[in-house]
């Protein structure tokens, strides 16, 4: 406790900044308030002692099965008695830090020069399930005196949000704290003697409920209560036509040599086509979370974008080839200036609202660029065989100069005053997002993706406080190197064309929740892929064992990994005679799973990097490999087949199955040469194609990503 104590009892120092705007749960406006008095019996020793314990918060008029219910600010107050005081040994008195519990009305007099710390610990209860509500430790100090003679001192802290699982009502109840109290003021409590006691009730009070009502979203899949919600992008109209290449020089591609390099490697290769255009115009939404390294803590981050794509184009030939094509353009994002809160040294909630301003070429003139650069790196088409240099693994990547800007903070509830210019230096931001390969099939850049930005450094605050310099303190808290953030960016929306918008602004990113995740399998009891003129691949049984991380606002790309194999196969000739299949057919690599939005609309699940190798066993004890995947074609004038790619499944998840078709061919590279299964052109379908999972899994949109 002495330690716990020593940690949480600086109140001076800002522990942590958030980088990135955003909360970690959005209160809702219709709030009640809760509260309770509580009488403990405390022991430790200086004896026993009666002390009363008052609570005071604020929740929700009501919650939904698988949202964050989160609490307002919380208030305590712990009465001592004078008895217990003088136990503390109280030697000098000296000014609250801390304003008294609302509705106390303090006395002129200063308040006795006595601090603590108390951990209360709080239960949150719902039908089937009772658990820690993980309330942070709140530090405490003294009160004008009220003429009774005992002594209170008050707190305040935030705790983090409980995600109800199940409908009906959800209550927090409290009967037990352990209290630390030292004599003195700040100065001098570091070196003071600790007096620690436990403290019970007779029995725990509830001091609050919210009724909670079913909702289509499933619980956080998560074992604690402190996951942080993400943050939601702001709708105040920040999505506005940005000038065109050609238009003003300060929105164009930078020179300069740092945010240049994201065009450096992959090194572009020779190609015939190299076009520049004004660019269309993009708004992006994005949230997620930055990665505080010194505070040890995810903070969430909500962001806009203001992009000009493509401005300049590299790109080969459909005919000719190389295959191969790149986008490059600039951009001007913004992060939401809300309150996030954080837990920095020890236990100790510190709030604080910080915002990236994006800036242009450190020393760079009035007329040069301030915008950011983009590249998009991607196949020409995955279907065509064009002659090399192509692209293995397709990207996207952007770089930015940023400085942070914090103007509010508090700890522990406490306010610290930064003024108006706390600030850092620029900083180099540098981002890459993966858009996918043959095997695990690849999205269009506009249709959203992950985006990560590795080791991002935090340059040294100045400028920060009003009556005293607080550069420092923010500095040694936050600064330094090995920050990252994880970003999940929406549907690109096309502002002039109005494609992907909702009223002129971009969608919010769309993620999932997956519930309980885990490894599992994806059963199909019987599995046929039918040819042209009654040719049949048929199996007894086909097997995917899959694994999908238990989480809420997973990515929908690569939601799932996993392998396929079939059982008991034959393989029927277009002319009737079935051939057995010896063993296992095994799929050549990995299988994935995406979340993707059809043009309906509507959610479809892709499957993706099916490539089925099977043994086909042929008269005189002869075998031949065939080989099922996709087609790949000469060129775009030149229907040949040259060669193979991975195929799909697509369709439909719900009611714990997958129902879907197959997009795939007979391979061009089989050795088997059955009638049926020659004409590499021509679809193999698996129209009743439907694969039960193991346990069932809850795939589903995540409410407020």
């Amino acid at each position: 406790m002495r330690q716990v104590f020593r940690i949480v009892a600086r109140i001076g120092a800002v522990a942590a900044l958030a980088v990135g705007g955003g909360t970690l749960v959005a209160i809702p406006s219709a709030m009640a308030d809760i509260g309770a008095n509580i009488g403990l019996v405390c022991t430790g020793k200086a004896g026993t002692h009666d002390v009363s314990l008052r609570i005071e918060t604020s929740v929700p008029s009501s919650g939904t099965v698988g949202q964050p219910i989160q609490l307002g600010t919380i208030r305590i107050e712990v009465g001592l008695p004078p008895e217990l005081v003088k136990e503390v040994s109280v030697t000098s008195p000296s000014r609250a830090s801390t304003p008294p519990v609302t509705g106390v009305t303090p006395s002129s007099s200063p308040p006795p020069a006595l601090r603590g710390v108390a951990e209360v610990q709080v239960d949150v209860r719902e039908p089937g399930r009772d658990r820690r509500g993980g309330w942070p430790a709140f530090a405490l100090a003294a009160t004008p005196p009220r003429g009774n003679g005992a002594v209170h001192l008050t707190g305040s802290g935030v705790a983090p949000p409980v995600v109800p699982g199940s409908p009906g009502g959800i209550s927090w109840a409290a009967g037990e704290m352990d209290l630390s109290l030292v004599p003195g003021d700040a100065a001098t409590v570091k070196d003071a003697a600790e007096l620690a006691l436990h403290c019970v009730a007779e029995k725990k009070s509830v001091f609050g409920t919210v009724r909670v009502k079913r909702g289509n979203e499933v619980a956080v899949p998560s074992t604690s209560n402190a996951s942080p919600r993400q943050a939601a992008p702001s709708q105040d109209g920040f999505c506005q036509i940005m000038p065109g290449q050609g238009e003003d020089p300060r929105y164009a591609i930078s020179d300069d040599p740092k945010l240049y390099q994201i065009y450096d490697s992959p090194p572009t290769p020779d190609v015939p086509y190299d076009q520049s255009a004004p660019g269309v115009m993009y708004c992006i939404k994005t949230t997620g979370f930055f990665n505080l390294k010194k505070a040890g803590n995810a903070v969430p981050v909500a962001l806009e974008n203001n992009v000009r794509a493509p401005v300049r184009t590299l790109s080969g030939d459909f005919f000719f080839g190389p295959n191969y094509t790149e986008h490059r353009g600039y951009f001007v994002n913004r992060t939401h200036p809300n309150p996030a809160t954080v837990l920095g040294f020890g236990f100790m909630p510190t709030r604080a609202v910080a915002k990236a301003v994006q800036v242009g070429t450190p020393g760079g003139g009035k007329t040069d660029p301030i915008t950011g650069n983009l590249r998009v790196v991607q196949r020409l088409d995955d279907s065509l065989k064009l002659s090399d240099p192509t692209v293995e693994r397709q990207e996207i990547r952007a770089s930015a100069y940023v400085r942070l800007e914090a103007d509010q903070a508090e700890v522990n509830g406490i306010p610290l005053e930064l003024g108006d210019k706390c600030t850092t230096s620029p900083t180099l931001l540098y981002g890459h997002g993966f858009t996918g390969t043959l095997e695990t099939g690849s999205v269009d850049y506009t249709q959203g993706q992950t985006v990560i930005a590795e080791d991002v450094t935090i340059p040294a605050f100045s400028g920060c406080g009003v009556s005293e310099d607080l550069s420092p303190i923010l500095t040694a808290s936050v600064s330094g190197t090995g920050n990252y953030a994880n970003l999940e960016a929406g549907m690109w929306c096309n502002v002039v064309g109005d494609a992907n918008c909702v009223n002129g602004e971009a969608k919010d990113p769309q993620t999932f929740t997956v519930k309980p995740g885990g490894d599992f399998t994806a059963v199909a009891d019987s599995f046929v892929l039918r040819g042209q003129n009654g040719a049949e691949f048929r199996c007894d049984s086909a097997n995917m064992r899959f694994h999908m991380d238990r989480g809420h606002w997973q990515s929908r790309f690569r939601l799932g990994k996993g392998e396929m194999s079939l059982d008991g196969c034959t393989v029927k000739t277009s002319n009737g005679f079935v051939h057995q299949v010896q063993g296992e057919v095994a799929d050549e690599g990995s299988v994935w799973i995406t979340m993707s939005m059809s043009l309906a609309g509507q959610w479809q699940m892709l499957i993706n990097g099916v490539t089925l190798k099977a043994l086909v066993e042929l008269a005189d004890d002869e075998t031949c490999e065939l080989r099922i995947a996709e087609a790949v074609q000469q060129s775009f004038l030149d229907s040949r087949i040259v060669d193979e790619r991975p195929g799909r499944f697509i369709g439909t998840y719900d009611n714990g199955a997958f129902v879907g078709n197959a997009e795939v061919k007979p391979s061009l590279k089989s050795t088997c040469r059955i009638p049926g299964f020659t004409n590499f052109s021509d679809d193999l379908t698996a129209p009743t194609a439907r694969f039960a999972f193991h346990p069932e899994q809850q795939i589903l949109p995540s409410v407020g990503s």
